[in-house]
């Protein structure tokens, strides 16, 4: 079985870009608030994670065409793959293990 490359469009990029400092930032203040539980416990558990990313990409879609223009880029939302964003979040988020 070989493992197929999933090829990104510039908006998709775009768009995990901006979500990879959303995560990290909601994480961060996440953290923050509730610091006495273990940051693998919370990124283990689906329950909380799929909402938590569910938030982030909702937030970066809300604001998309905002955030790009602030940046001095373009993308056209309706070209992101939302699926693939979700997915890489979920690799991304191993960097916050501890």
């Amino acid at each position: 079985m070989s493992k197929e490359k999933i090829s990104t469009n510039k908006s998709t990029e775009l768009f995990y870009e901006l979500a990879c400092r959303s995560f990290a930032a909601s994480w961060n203040m996440f953290m923050e608030v509730n610091g006495d539980g273990d940051a693998n416990d919370y990124l283990d558990d689906p329950d909380f994670m799929s909402p938590f990313i569910i938030y982030v990409i909702d937030h970066i879609q809300n604001n998309f065409e905002r955030f790009t223009a602030q940046e001095g880029n373009n993308g056209d939302i309706n070209q992101v793959n939302f699926e693939l964003v979700a997915a890489m979040l979920v690799e991304y988020s191993d960097i916050f293990r501890k």
